[in-house]
């Protein structure tokens, strides 16, 4: 997303150069505008049969793919819990964490912004699946007969499971 005003004082923001690299600066108060990555937390829920949970997407961007289970965190808000609540909210059941399968960078969307990716491991421990109104449906996948992915991050992350799984 790219803003073109102060979130301080409310003028017009201007392309500067600042440490080598172009930000945004309020022409008023001179306030620097950092554009950072933003968060996310998914999980990759396996199954006793080692299969993986997948989600096909019912909205932009990407609709209609496959997808990691997951979503952005919380301004203050740790990784885990987030893909916790996320899991809750797409899906409708808690999840046990077992492990960190990796940190990935992606674009997230047209026009959009940078984002971290945090892709943990984990199985359902409660609950049955219901999916939101932003999933239009979800599949369990053997880990080497898995469709495309929405997100470069989500296919490292499930390449980067595959591997660990082989030793």
């Amino acid at each position: 997303m790219k803003y073109s005003f102060c979130p301080k004082c409310g003028d017009k923001l201007k392309s500067v150069n600042h440490e080598n690299k172009t930000r945004l600066q309020c022409s008023a108060c001179g306030f620097i505008f950092y554009q950072n990555a933003k968060p996310t937390a998914s999980v990759l829920i396996e199954n006793d049969k080692g299969e993986i949970l997948l989600t096909r997407r019912a909205i932009e961007p990407l609709k209609g793919y496959w997808d990691t289970a997951g979503g952005f965190c919380e301004e203050d808000e740790h990784p885990e819990d987030a893909a916790r609540r996320e899991i809750k909210e797409e899906l409708g059941v808690d999840v046990e964490l077992t492990g960190l399968v990796g940190i990935f960078m992606d674009y997230y969307g047209d026009g959009g912004d940078w984002t971290i990716n945090i892709h943990y491991s984990g199985r359902i421990k409660g609950g049955d699946i219901k999916p939101a109104d932003d999933i239009d449906g979800y599949e369990w996948f053997p880990l080497d007969s898995l469709p495309e992915v929405a997100f470069e991050s989500g296919q490292s992350a499930l390449d980067t499971l595959k591997k660990m799984r082989a030793k």
